[in-house]
């Protein structure tokens, strides 16, 4: 009897043991099947894409809001009922840093006066150094800050100066709608400063602007009698693109003698002020990431006396061929 205990005892062992050893082989594939999967090394972030700026119309004889690096030839071809004149204005600017660009301006002027007793002669007028400082305002806003000052060193110039030439530096003032006095001012140096601030998006710009240029005379007092002459220089320019390739823009200017003691004392009161329209095509030729060419063509006219069409009026017809070389 003893002997049918211990083997049936020895019996259970063994049938508790294969079952505990068959339970573990279950458990343990159970386990590893059960066991969470390693998740996946996470994608690297994406860099976000560089936004595009939007596309900016650049004026025609107002100034830009932006600060580029750019050479820019600017002719314009002014017929009037007495003259015909032609200024030439070569113009640099460079970034020295990303919102900041000196500027310098260069320029020649060629006129001729109509009839039998007319004259003609070519100049070089009053070179300017300056610089405009871009203020970006959200993402559809710019505003840009100038100040520049001429160099009285044109041809022209001095208390005994050939008449001609001296004829052909005033020519130029009308020949650009008297937005460019100061270079066309041969004995005076010119301090000026000015601000203007421009919406650009949507495939539009408007843009606004305002100068003051304080003539101060060093030499030529034979001539000219006023020490100090004051200018002021205000204009708009809207923009609309066509498509991407194309602008038309259009802009009001406006200009006045705030103190000019030769035109105040003179006998043509309507030389104190004067308001011009301009309007024409611009196309925006991408060379490469970098480099643009943004020649334009545009038709300038006087509203009023003295360039403008009423009676007594000189009929001023300029046509400006202007082309930035943006890099």
């Amino acid at each position: 009897m003893k002997n049918a205990i211990g083997v049936r005892r020895k019996a259970s062992r063994f049938v508790a043991l294969g079952l505990a050893f068959g339970g573990l082989s279950v458990a343990l594939p159970a386990r590893a099947e059960n066991a969470p999967a390693e998740a996946p090394p996470a994608a690297p972030e994406a860099a976000p894409a560089k936004k595009t700026p939007a596309p900016y119309s650049l004026p025609f004889m107002l100034r830009p809001v932006t600060a580029g690096n750019v050479v820019r030839l600017d002719t314009a071809l002014a017929f009037s009922t007495t003259k015909t004149t032609v200024p030439v204005l070569l113009s640099g600017s460079y970034k020295i840093l990303p919102n900041l660009a000196a500027i310098v301006r260069l320029g020649m002027i060629h006129s001729e006066t109509k009839g039998p007793e007319g004259t003609k002669a070519t100049s070089f007028i009053n070179p300017a150094i300056g610089a405009l400082y871009s203020i970006p305002i959200g993402e559809s806003w710019k505003a840009g800050l100038f100040a520049a000052t001429t160099i009285p060193v044109g041809t022209g110039g001095g208390d005994k100066p050939d008449a001609a030439t001296r004829t052909a530096n005033l020519d130029g003032i009308y020949a650009r709608a008297s937005m460019d006095n100061a270079l066309f001012q041969i004995n005076y140096m010119t301090p000026i400063v000015g601000a203007g601030i421009g919406y650009i998006a949507n495939g539009i710009t408007l843009q606004a602007e305002v100068t003051l240029l304080q003539l101060l005379r060093v030499r030529g007092a034979t001539l000219d009698k006023d020490a100090a002459r004051t200018n002021l220089t205000a204009g708009l320019h809207f923009g609309w693109f066509v498509i991407p390739q194309l602008s038309i823009g259009t802009e009001l200017r406006y200009q006045l003698w705030v103190s000019n003691g030769t035109i105040e004392k003179g006998p043509d009161p309507t030389r104190i002020d004067n308001w011009t329209l301009g309007f024409g095509p611009r196309g925006h030729i991408k060379l490469n990431d970098k480099m643009w060419l943004r020649p334009g063509v545009s038709l300038t006219m006087g509203l009023d006396l003295p360039t403008g069409f009423a009676s007594g009026g000189l009929e001023y017809k300029i046509v400006q061929i202007d082309v930035p070389f943006v890099f």
